[in-house]
């Protein structure tokens, strides 16, 4: 694999693939009706946030190390409604793999390629359930729910 393609995976790839998952959970709490909602890219100091209804996005320096969405509601959520939340990421992943997978067929590139492998991992190992200290996948918190 060439450089500039390795530097492309890492800098806009695996984020664009992190925002894309973060976006589906996002959705989910806007169908169960969230009253509060905060997409967080990255780590560091010094943010860039913006509001958008009540949707708070944070985007730090260091954006593509990772992502968190979280919301909450006034009244308790059910466990289905969090299972919706939750599936919305590995789901939206899917939809971009797919999506990009014919993009490729009429634009070949390396690029829309490890767009669509990128975003196949990303579904499929959120979709396992384990948990390594606290992170813990979408999987799990379904499979948690689901054994409740």
């Amino acid at each position: 694999m060439d450089m500039y393609l390795i530097v492309y995976l890492i800098f806009v790839i695996a984020p664009l693939t992190t925002l894309i998952h973060e976006l589906g959970h996002v959705s989910g709490s806007l169908i169960v009706k969230a009253d509060y909602i905060r997409l967080t890219m990255g780590y560091g100091k010094r943010p860039f946030t913006f509001n958008f209804n009540q949707i708070k996005f944070i985007f730090y320096p260091f954006y593509f190390i990772g992502g968190f969405t979280t919301s909450e509601r006034d009244k308790p959520y059910k466990n289905s409604e969090i299972v919706w939340v939750t599936i919305l990421g590995p789901v939206f992943n899917a939809i971009t793999a797919w999506l990009s997978y014919f993009a490729f067929e009429f634009y070949p590139s390396e690029f829309l390629q490890l767009l669509f492998w990128f975003n196949i991992w990303m579904a499929i190992v959120n979709i396992i359930p384990f948990k390594i200290n606290e992170k813990q996948t979408d999987g799990f918190t379904i499979l948690k729910l689901m054994i409740k």
